[in-house]
């Protein structure tokens, strides 16, 4: 039986600046590859306050997901008091319903939706944005019902935050993609 893909987003809370955060993910990354996938690493945009600094996306099948973040031995290398790991849950990608061009100047702005924010058309119409990715909760134990990854050039994202954030029941930030050497 093939088994669904599951996106697993795993957030991070610190004020740890990026190198000292990129250099102990590194190692737990190398930990947490499924068959060669690469998760892929996001931070905060500079001048953006969100309760989540870090965001991780592991891709893997269904129910076999394992992160070394979470295991019951305490890890030296990222004492807990420097970070707070939130796994926010496994969330199955949705047929896009338009496939646009991502640009190379494209940044990601995050929305976490709650599980009473259900109007996904709503966000499909929204304008400035170049490529939607709609992740829905997989799993019933998920922190949010839905979390849109919208592609966006980094001159409009201010415009569509703003518009995100007067909805009632939307989480939303800017990030870029970190480099990271897993």
């Amino acid at each position: 039986m093939i088994k669904d893909t599951v996106i697993q987003f795993v957030c991070f809370a610190t004020k740890l600046e990026p190198d000292q955060f990129i250099s102990e993910w590194d190692s737990f990354a190398k930990k947490i590859r499924y068959k060669k996938q690469e998760p892929v690493l996001l931070e905060l945009a500079a001048d953006i306050k969100n309760k989540y600094r870090y965001i991780s996306q592991h891709e893997c099948p269904g129910g076999d997901f394992h992160f070394s973040f979470m295991i019951k031995s305490r890890s030296e290398s990222l004492p807990e008091h420097h970070v707070r790991v939130v796994q926010v849950g496994g969330y199955k990608l949705l047929p896009a319903k338009k496939k646009h061009r991502e640009e190379d100047d494209d940044v990601k702005l995050l929305a976490f939706l709650s599980h009473s924010e259900n109007d996904i058309d709503f966000y499909r119409q929204l304008s400035l944005f170049n490529h939607l990715d709609i992740y829905e909760a997989y799993y019933e134990s998920c922190t949010y019902g839905h979390i849109l990854e919208f592609y966006i050039a980094e001159a409009n994202a201010g415009e569509l935050l703003l518009q995100l954030q007067q909805r009632h029941g939307v989480d939303a930030a800017i990030y870029k993609e970190c480099a990271v050497t897993a």
